[in-house]
């Protein structure tokens, strides 16, 4: 990993967006949530303090889980920020600046808009850079599009070298490329617009089963006192406890509904 100052502010670079590296506040918040959850299901299916020595170990497949949905969030928050930044370089494009100018202007008038703190902000920043130094275009965006692991970058970069190359026309292919990314966009929010609801009954119905133990182990607990303190008992609520982490997972592949 390397720092460049571009003037204005320290751009990252190098960085391989393919991996998602956990902030301390990310790790903070899994430990706490982790901890309290298996101190629920501890107390609720076994009303013992040790069942927690059991239900922590699954609790790093809850951290697989949750990796990658930052990793989607965070590509799906680039391919937004990129397709703005590519309208705003076919804009310049269309006033008559050259190519390379279009991507100065284009990432000045974006971080303008959308700040300097943004991903595709720091990466075009630094490409903006290391333009001013004499390196070329093509490398640099290839060299981002590599990292970012999304393909509509990567096919973007491919035919943006090809066309730079060979004279191609560079207004139809920033116009088809923001139109698709728009598409893909708009889609992804329909979609969303249409599970919203059902994934709000999804979290309710996780809810469910924990809110019936907390009732009746509560307001009549001679109908559970049965199922703690034994071993047939901890196998029944060891049984019902998979079954909900079943129904759980496959819940969310229902739901999870690819673009």
């Amino acid at each position: 990993m390397r720092q460049v100052w571009n003037g204005r502010m320290m751009v990252v670079r190098e960085l391989d967006y393919r991996i998602y590296r956990w902030s301390w506040k990310e790790n903070l918040l899994w430990i706490v949530i982790s901890f309290g959850a298996a101190g629920l299901v501890s107390w609720l299916f076994y009303r013992s303090i040790y069942g927690m020595a059991g239900i922590l170990p699954l609790l790093f497949f809850t951290r697989k889980a949750f990796h990658r949905y930052l990793l989607a969030k965070r590509k799906r928050d680039m391919l937004y920020q990129f397709g703005e930044m590519l309208q705003m370089v076919s804009a310049s494009l269309k006033a008559g600046y050259s190519m390379e100018n279009a991507f100065v202007q284009g990432w000045e008038e974006y971080a303008k808009l959308y700040g300097e703190k943004t991903v595709i902000a720091r990466e075009f920043g630094a490409v903006t850079h290391r333009m001013k130094l004499n390196e070329p275009l093509e490398p640099l965006v290839e060299d981002f599009a590599l990292r970012s692991g999304i393909d509509e970058i990567v096919s973007f970069s491919q035919v943006f070298v090809f066309a730079k190359r060979s004279g191609g026309d560079m207004r139809k292919i920033f116009q088809n490329t923001v139109e698709k990314i728009r598409q893909k966009a708009e889609v992804e929010r329909e979609i969303t617009t249409v599970v919203t609801a059902k994934r709000m009954e999804q979290r309710i119905m996780n809810v469910v089963p924990f809110g019936i133990l907390f009732y009746v182990g509560m307001a009549s607990p001679e109908f559970l006192a049965p199922l703690y303190g034994n071993l047939f008992g901890a196998f029944v609520m060891t049984v019902c406890l998979l079954a909900y982490l079943f129904a759980l997972v496959l819940a969310e592949k229902i739901l999870d509904i690819p673009v």
